[in-house]
């Protein structure tokens, strides 16, 4: 998603910098550019996976946070990431569809949903949601 299509999913006329640096994190990710996908993140970022995820947990730090996305990205042999994102308050709401094929072969489809947090164009905080009506706040459906 460019910076004007996450302006105008955020409904506004400017371009929000907090979504469009999210976004660019997802369209590293989604590409394998680990190091590029934690640019963003402070040197004390906490980040939250669901433990019903594979290695879920907290992980403190861009080194730590860098090792679980490449274990992550490494059981995808092919990804499609669409996500889209909407300003919260000061919070940025990503519900991001994933689709492809993983390293044995088998086709995946999944809905998820992340919450960051920034501070100064910097992730702080990100807490990941299996289910995206779990997600406190948000609208359900």
């Amino acid at each position: 998603m460019t910076e004007a299509e996450a302006a105008a999913a955020a409904g506004q006329g400017e371009p929000d910098p907090d979504i469009a640096v999210v976004l660019r994190s997802y369209a590293a990710y989604a590409r394998g550019d680990i190091d590029e996908a934690i640019t963003a993140l402070d040197p004390r970022v906490e980040w939250i996976e669901p433990d019903e995820f594979p290695d879920g947990g907290l992980r403190v730090g861009p080194e730590a946070v860098a090792a679980y996305l490449r274990g992550s990205r490494a059981r995808w042999a092919r990804l499609r990431s669409e996500p889209v994102a909407h300003r919260r308050g000061a919070d940025i709401v990503v519900v991001h569809h994933v689709t492809g094929t993983m390293t044995d072969g088998t086709e995946h489809r999944m809905t998820v949903a992340d919450v960051y947090t920034l501070h100064d164009g910097r992730v702080i905080r990100m807490q990941a949601y299996a289910d995206p009506a779990r997600v406190p706040g948000e609208p359900a459906g």
